[in-house]
């Protein structure tokens, strides 16, 4: 119940600052049509040609594609990161100044996207060819890189910092606040899935259970759910954004910011049972 009420409470303080800033919600939407576009003409035909046996085009064109869409999403990402940063420290940045960070950091965006794009391949692959082994080594393995990665959006868009130095900083920020005893994940974003995904995933399955008996009202239903859940999965990244700024500024700099409390951010990472974070830390 603990861990519910600690989730609500980080999320329901990014959305404060997320609807106190609009336009900041314009960078995953931008982001996300862009990696669908990518998805359609790059992934969509390496799809087919891997389907009708040729393999290593079909591969390149799913691997080109697969890095071309992590890298709009990142790109996005880290304007998203800056602007909410500012907005934290209490000014108003446009979408013009988010962008110009954005590609000021274009080069460490690319070797992050690419190294991003990697592991998750590899994850992925895991997880697929080695049965229920695969399975669960591949779901520890995303939990585990989920963690020691949930800083990195802000750690590029904050210092700049290359693919390899970003995974040390982060991990380095880990360690130095929570020491080795994590066990979870961040907690946030439960109540979007509760209010967002949820229901979306319950409609689209209506509507194709509908879709024999009335295929209009199958497709709207279906409509509807695709709909919410795009939005649903805009305001997760924007919420998951901010609160990342929120938890680098004070892993980083010891300080709460955005009108989090230290008591929130200290209890955004699960520790082992038993565990206290590393010495110093509070």
């Amino acid at each position: 119940m603990k861990r519910i009420k600690s989730g609500w409470q980080l999320t329901k303080k990014s959305w404060r600052i997320l609807s106190d800033s609009p336009g900041l919600i314009r960078f995953p939407l931008i982001g996300g049509l862009i990696a669908l576009l990518v998805a359609v003409v790059v992934i969509g035909p390496g799809l087919y040609l891997i389907d009708d046996e040729q393999t290593v085009l079909g591969a390149i064109l799913v691997a080109v594609g697969a890095y071309l869409a992590a890298f709009a999403t990142y790109y996005f990402a880290v304007g998203l990161a800056h602007n909410a940063d500012r907005q934290m420290q209490g000014e108003s940045p446009t979408f013009g100044d988010g962008m110009a960070l954005a590609s000021s950091r274009m080069g460490a965006v690319a070797g992050w996207a690419f190294v991003a794009t990697v592991v998750m391949t590899i994850i992925r692959a895991i997880q697929e060819r080695f049965g229920i082994a695969g399975a669960i080594v591949g779901g520890l393995a995303g939990a585990a890189w989920g963690i020691l990665t949930f800083l990195a959006v802000p750690v590029i868009a904050l210092e700049g910092t290359g693919p390899m130095q970003t995974i040390k900083r982060c991990a380095g920020l880990v360690k130095s606040r929570w020491g080795e005893q994590i066990t979870g994940t961040i907690a946030i974003g439960g109540i979007v899935f509760l209010i967002g995904f949820l229901p979306a995933i319950l409609l689209i399955v209506a509507g194709v259970a509908l879709w024999a008996a009335s295929g209009v009202g199958g497709a709207i239903l279906i409509a509807f759910g695709v709909i919410i859940l795009i939005i649903a999965a805009l305001i997760q990244q924007s919420l998951a954004t901010i609160f990342g700024v929120a938890l680098y500024h004070y892993v980083a700099g010891q300080e709460a910011v955005g009108g989090f409390t230290e008591e929130e951010l200290q209890s955004a990472v699960r520790l082992k049972r038993g565990a206290t974070p590393a010495a110093g830390t509070i």
